[in-house]
């Protein structure tokens, strides 16, 4: 039985792993951290594409756990609706990802705390090395481990995330902690907003234990701001010890000036209910928006999936969907190809390279606004024309929700 290394036990890991054992390979998952990974996350963008991976390897997603959203709208600062569409979509949130894949996984085949070091390979076979001193050899490595993957550096070290010149505030509140004016602007839709070279997007999400009942859901932001990198970028993750984390920062070393600051800024550009739902967010939290691709996926015996080969902008949310779509044609090349490693990883390559330029390209044509260039194309500031390409509806279909709807 052929044996698959996969370093990465989030989703895209899981999810390769969940395949490979499908097609008969021995899989052992190579996780860095020791917790659980369960609590991770917030609300979730579903595509069918996804939702086709999930059912395929039995991981099917309880349309109960989830949100249905019929339309998106575009909202100023008045609180006017400018325009809205019908568009059905459905969201979730990580654990109803997370929770079902990782229960495929036997946990002898599962073993966190494991950090790897490099990887090293022949002709028949390939060996992961961690920082323990420990060694596995097997036939395939997938490397599932994001945007920061060690294995990636080893192989291409000058391909690394680039900056995109903004940043994205993200924040969660309590149904219950709405006023019933924002309870109403938001629910039931995905809501818009464009300041001055900003954007701003609130969406429903399942509340605690994944609830669904009105009153008990959650609203999930994400507010999109101008940074330059020589400037502000530093400031803003610069703790108030003077340590700068890079383009990670623990949400609790954000230093109170830089909340307060988006505070006040909320009530100066967005819509009442909007600005409220940003001063309810208790514990905000920030991103440096990136994005990265690799001239290769594969190298020998060796194939990067998901954010470790292609980092796309979190407009497409896609990251989910995009692992999952490598993941299954990785084992389709390798089921086509008879397990024959190499011959298959270099047809994964072919098939796969082509759409995650695809996707970052979009991604970067949804954000071209955001970045504080006036030489972007008028369409990057057409409000209507970046709600309806917003996602990646020309790459990824969107869920048919009659089959999610939960019942009335």
């Amino acid at each position: 039985m052929p044996h698959a290394l996969i370093i990465g036990g989030s989703l895209g890991g899981l999810i390769s792993a969940a395949l490979l054992r499908q097609s008969g390979w021995r899989v052992t998952i190579f996780e860095r951290s020791a917790g659980d990974l369960a609590g991770r996350g917030a609300g979730l963008g579903i595509s069918e594409d996804l939702l086709d991976v999930l059912r395929r390897v039995d991981a099917h997603i309880d349309p109960s756990t989830g949100v249905v959203i019929d339309r998106y709208a575009w909202v100023d600062a008045a609180g006017t609706t400018k325009w809205d569409i019908e568009r059905p979509s459905f969201a979730s949130v990580w654990p109803r990802i997370y929770q079902p894949l990782r229960a495929l996984v036997p946990d002898e085949s599962y073993r966190a705390g494991m950090n790897l070091e490099r990887v090293r390979q022949d002709a028949d076979s390939v060996t992961a090395i961690f920082s323990d001193g420990t060694q596995v050899k097997g036939d395939l490595l997938v490397a599932a481990d994001g945007n920061a993957s060690t294995v990636r550096r080893q192989f291409l070290p000058e391909v690394e995330p680039r900056y995109a010149g903004y940043v994205a505030w993200r924040g969660i509140v309590e149904e219950r902690d709405m006023s019933r004016a924002a309870q109403a602007m938001i629910f039931g839709r995905i809501v818009y907003s464009f300041p001055d070279g900003e954007l701003m997007l609130t969406m429903p999400s399942p509340g605690v234990g994944e609830d669904t009942r009105p009153g008990f859901r959650r609203c999930y932001f994400i507010w999109y701001r101008p940074a330059p990198a020589e400037t502000k970028l530093r400031e803003l993750f610069t703790d108030a010890t003077g340590r700068h984390h890079g383009q990670a920062i623990p949400p609790p070393l954000i230093r109170l000036q830089f909340i307060e600051e988006i505070r006040q800024s909320a009530h100066a550009i967005f819509a009442p209910a909007l600005a409220e739902i940003v001063n309810l967010a208790a514990q905000p939290l920030l991103q440096a928006i990136t994005d990265m691709e690799s001239p290769r996926l594969t190298f020998g015996r060796i194939a990067l999936v998901g954010d470790s080969a292609f980092i796309a902008r979190p407009h497409v949310a896609a990251g989910v969907t995009k692992a999952a779509l490598d993941a299954q044609c990785l084992a389709d090349s390798l089921a086509a190809a008879n397990n024959n490693v190499v011959a298959a990883l270099e047809a994964y390559h072919t098939k796969q390279h082509d759409f995650g330029s695809k996707l970052v390209a979009h991604s970067r044509y949804l954000g071209a606004g955001l970045e504080n260039n006036p030489g972007a194309p008028p369409v990057a500031r057409d409000p209507i024309r970046i709600i309806l390409d917003y996602g990646a509806p020309h790459l990824l279909r969107p869920v048919d929700v009659t089959r999610v709807r939960p019942p009335a």
